[in-house]
Formats: C-alpha cells, structure tokens, sequence
C-alpha cells in the first residue's frame, strides 16, 4: 500500500480535526488536569513547559522561521533563552486579546 495518504484520507482527517479541536482554555484544563492527577512539584511543571516549549521550537516549520526570520537556531536555546522567546511569544498573543 502506498505510504502517502489519498485525497479522501487527507479529508477525513481534516474533518476529524476540525471537529474536535479543543479551544485554549480545554487544553489548559487538559494540562492542569495531569500536572494535578500526577501530583506533579512547580519545579516539575516549570521543567515540562520549558521542555515543551523547546521541542516546539525545533520542529522544522517553526524553526525554519525562527532561524530565517528571526536569525535563531532553536537547537542552541538553553533554558534562559527558550523561557525568553516564551515570554514574548505570550504577551505578544496577549495583545491580539
């Protein structure tokens, strides 16, 4: 079988997708749901979302844009830089509020 999908495979997921996407707040539920069922520390939570937050930057499509635009190599962030690129990632998302 063809390893790429087909045009009616490409919809269906699509439809699925659209269907049941969760909005910002369900995915903020989702995640205080697990920090809180797995009795997770601060120190903890603050390790995911930085972790989180690296493994976003370096997926090829945001780090092409980051390294063409920006002139960063997500590859190269240590904790400091990647919690600095989150902080303005946030409070430019607050502005569109």
């Amino acid at each position: 079988m063809d390893k790429e999908m087909n045009r009616f495979q490409k919809k269906h997921i699509n439809n699925y997708l659209k269907e049941n996407r969760m909005t910002l707040d369900e995915i903020q539920q989702a995640f205080l749901d697990s920090f809180t069922m797995n009795q997770l520390s601060n120190m903890e939570i603050a390790s995911l979302l930085v972790s989180v937050m690296r493994n976003t930057l370096q997926q090829p499509a945001n780090a092409s844009l980051l390294r063409e635009q920006v002139g960063i190599d997500p590859d190269k962030l240590g904790i400091d830089a990647v919690t600095e690129v989150m902080g303005l990632f946030a409070k430019e998302f607050v502005k569109t509020l």
